[in-house]
């Protein structure tokens, strides 16, 4: 290939399908309350049916995957501590230690397994016959497409055949859910540091600070709180995995020529993509950059720069320059 093409949701949004993350929000509300009020309760999100709705509010749902690290674990818990377990009640089973642990286990279902599900089938509706013909781009023949959308876009209006379509998070599919679909946050910023003892103890001090601690040791809570801990990693995107799954697309780049990036944010969650990109690709490589808004073009330069990409290699477009001539 000499042409490389890196399409994200703005490629979408621009054929005028509905793949925004504020209307993923709005299929939640009406057909999943449950997960949906997770997201508002415990992540910051905001109700995108609110009719009072803020455009700052509003936008908070464009940086969806970023959000899946802001889960308020704590508040979890406490929200329901109803279910630890409590051995002097007149009730009590032994399986009552592990009630508190598994509520928490069905919540992270909800919030990884089931969201992932709901979001596949929100996928799945799109429709592309409804692609108007003056939003068709121009697409350079002897090229390769790095699509990190679950749509099937580039098949159904352009004609794309699958091998030359790389689906780095997979795509939606009816039978077989395999999205990939999370934050970039490392699961470690979010692992609990242990306890240290306090510094200067005498031996009997040790002794009683490590009594004091096994007295406060609640196996219940203890078992729940670790449990939703595992959320960050059961629902981090782990991109050098991805990578490393995708190899032989990412070792088969030496003839690229040409990058065009089309309709992708460039964000934090994504960036390690851009990264090995930019250290297998030729130094030489022109990178055309589309951007939406003069903010979001002036955030790309950034990044690209950092990235270590020349800035005489970078060349910032409109997806609307590449329109098919009527």
């Amino acid at each position: 290939m000499k042409t490389l093409y890196i399409i994200g949701n703005g490629f979408d949004i621009h054929h005028r399908l509905d793949t925004r993350y504020q209307s993923f929000a709005n299929y939640l509300a009406e057909n999943n309350s449950e997960v949906y009020d997770l997201l508002l309760n415990y992540y910051g999100l905001p109700d995108i049916t609110n009719p009072e709705l803020t455009d700052e509010e509003y936008a908070l749902w464009s940086r969806f995957e970023q959000a899946l690290a802001d889960l308020d674990y704590t508040a979890v818990l406490e929200d329901n501590s109803d279910y630890i377990a409590n051995p002097g009640a007149e009730d009590f089973r032994d399986r009552d230690w592990h009630s508190y642990q598994i509520e928490m286990e069905l919540i992270i279902k909800d919030l990884t397994t089931t969201l992932i599900s709901d979001f596949n089938n929100f996928i799945l509706e799109v429709q592309y016959g409804s692609i108007p013909d003056d939003t068709l781009i121009v697409l350079e023949d002897d090229s390769h497409f790095l699509n990190f959308n679950y749509t099937e876009t580039l098949q159904e209006s352009y004609n794309i055949p699958e091998n030359r379509i790389t689906y780095i998070h997979n795509r939606a599919d009816a039978n077989n859910c395999t999205l990939i679909l999370g934050h970039g946050t490392d699961p470690a910023n979010f692992e609990e540091i242990e306890e240290e003892p306090p510094q200067g103890l005498s031996e009997e001090e040790f002794y009683e600070w490590r009594e004091q601690k096994a007295d406060e040791y609640d196996y219940s809570y203890e078992s729940a709180k670790q449990e939703i801990l595992s959320y960050y990693t059961k629902a981090f995107k782990n991109t050098l995995s991805i990578v490393e799954s995708n190899i032989e697309f990412f070792s088969n780049l030496t003839e690229v020529e040409k990058v065009i990036v089309l309709g992708h944010s460039i964000s934090e969650v994504d960036l390690k993509y851009f990264e090995v990109l930019k250290d297998k690709l030729n130094e030489n490589v022109i990178w055309y950059v589309s951007y939406y808004s003069e903010l979001e073009k002036q955030a790309h330069i950034e990044t690209l720069l950092k990235l270590g990409i020349n800035n005489n290699n970078i060349i910032q477009i409109k997806i609307t320059d590449l329109k098919k001539q009527p």
